[in-house]
């Protein structure tokens, strides 16, 4: 032992050509003591043998460490970071994901909202190797606490993105869990397939609504030609969601050479314009291309008769400055 050593070392043993070294300390009395230094991960791996008998020590020490190089050797980490840390390098390789066109933001952003919920669960400074197979089983009565309104879907949506940072972790070696062994609460599939079904207005509802974004579109209501721009441009981007049920993320990217056409339609003996969309796959949440009409054309119209971005790559719902309505912004308003 070096004199450094000798000051708080009071006796070591050499194992595997110094690799491992079986000790007691002037901290831990008559107690051996296992130290070894994991090079792939430049830490030194400590645990108490809890026993004062050398023979016995030296035997633990021997199999503790072929415990600990075993999944060393298979390129899995002995030290574990905290679900925190792990979770946002888990959310930098889903972005990547948006870069390569297999998912779109809006989905990203969703993951990322799911994790959040995660996380919490887990007090953020859980260490990733800590989870086990029963860490999730609470999950869904601990939302359902939280916030009563949450609905089955919402939370099988959330035990999805669950696995799917479990299947990472695993694959990092940062967990000997792997995804599939992960327990949570059964939900009732039939009951998640007739829910699937979105909610929709009331014929008194949708009234309120289209007379309330006249109001709230009024120019008495704005502070400026600006947001009263901006207002108008949001109505009628709320209406288009309405009257096509296309998802928020599709209409925000929706461009002017995605209005192929405007027609007209019998409706009980009225004669209606609707308006023919595509929704282009790279825009879309499932990556598939779609065709939709929508049953009012008014709220189209409208913008683009406003609308001071009229190039065919330009978003049909954009703010004054050309650039795709902001969550911040939408909130503003």
């Amino acid at each position: 032992m070096s004199k450094t050593e000798s000051s708080w070392k009071t006796e070591s043993h050499e194992l595997f050509d110094g690799d491992c070294k079986v000790l007691r300390t002037n901290q831990n009395g008559d107690v051996y003591q296992l130290h070894v230094w994991v090079k792939e991960e430049k830490k030194l791996y400590r645990k108490s043998l809890r026993t004062k008998h050398l023979d016995t020590a030296l035997s633990k020490g021997k199999e503790e460490y072929i415990n600990i190089m075993s999944p060393v050797n298979s390129g899995k980490k002995i030290f574990s970071d905290d679900v925190t840390t792990v979770s946002k390098r888990f959310l930098d390789w889903k972005y990547e994901d948006i870069k390569s066109g297999t998912i779109v933001r809006t989905r990203h952003v969703t993951i990322n909202t799911h994790i959040q919920h995660m996380l919490r669960y887990l007090h953020r400074d859980m260490k990733v190797g800590d989870i086990h197979t029963g860490t999730f089983l609470g999950y869904f009565n601990w939302r359902k606490d939280g916030d009563s309104s949450v609905k089955e879907t919402t939370v099988s949506g959330e035990y999805s993105t669950i696995r799917m940072f479990i299947k990472y972790c695993h694959r990092e070696g940062l967990t000997d869990i792997s995804a599939d062994r992960i327990e949570i609460r059964k939900l009732d599939r039939v009951k998640l397939q007739t829910n699937v079904r979105r909610d929709t207005f009331t014929e008194e509802e949708w009234e309120r609504l289209y007379k309330g974004m006249r109001s709230f579109c009024a120019k008495k209501n704005c502070g400026n030609d600006k947001e009263y721009y901006e207002r108008q441009i949001f109505r009628n981007y709320i209406l288009g969601l309405a009257n096509t049920g296309m998802r928020t993320g599709e209409l925000q990217q929706l461009q002017s050479r995605d209005i192929i056409d405007y027609r007209k339609t019998d409706d009980y003996g009225k004669t209606k314009e609707v308006v023919f969309l595509q929704v282009r796959a790279e825009t879309s949440k499932v990556r598939k291309d779609r065709r939709l009409f929508c049953r009012e054309s008014v709220c189209f119209r409208r913008t683009e008769e406003i609308s001071i971005n009229c190039g065919a790559d330009e978003l049909v719902f954009a703010d004054y400055k050309g650039k795709r309505l902001s969550e911040r912004k939408k909130k503003a308003f």
